[in-house]
């Protein structure tokens, strides 16, 4: 089995989160699963904000079906030996639920 690559980067956030992997094979969107979260993780050189934001609602939606935050989490693949920090993406929505209304909608009640 490959230690390097997406699959690596997957085993390393189900690691983080104390969650469980599903591999590519399995057929869904979900890559790593929590008691609270569902996420897709994403290991690329580039990423533009129009896939963030696709996969994101995406992952938004699977959430939602399994009354769960989904989340995305990036890691930029930089080359071998140079490490890059993870990064995780969320919606609006997720995280209005997660921290209650933003700053901007309670100035406006």
């Amino acid at each position: 089995m490959s230690k390097t690559g997406w699959k690596q980067a997957e085993r390393d956030a189900a690691s983080l989160l104390h969650g469980t992997r599903f591999p590519a094979n399995t057929g869904g969107a979900v890559d790593v699963e929590t008691p609270a979260y569902v996420v897709q993780v994403k290991n690329r050189r580039t990423f533009s904000l129009a896939q963030l934001e696709r996969t994101a609602l995406e992952i938004e939606r699977v959430g939602m079906q399994k009354g769960k935050h989904g989340v995305v989490m990036i890691k930029r693949s930089a080359g071998k030996g140079r490490d890059t920090p993870w990064l995780v993406a969320m919606t609006a929505g997720v995280w209005r639920e997660l921290n209650g209304p933003l700053p901007v909608e309670e100035s406006d009640s």
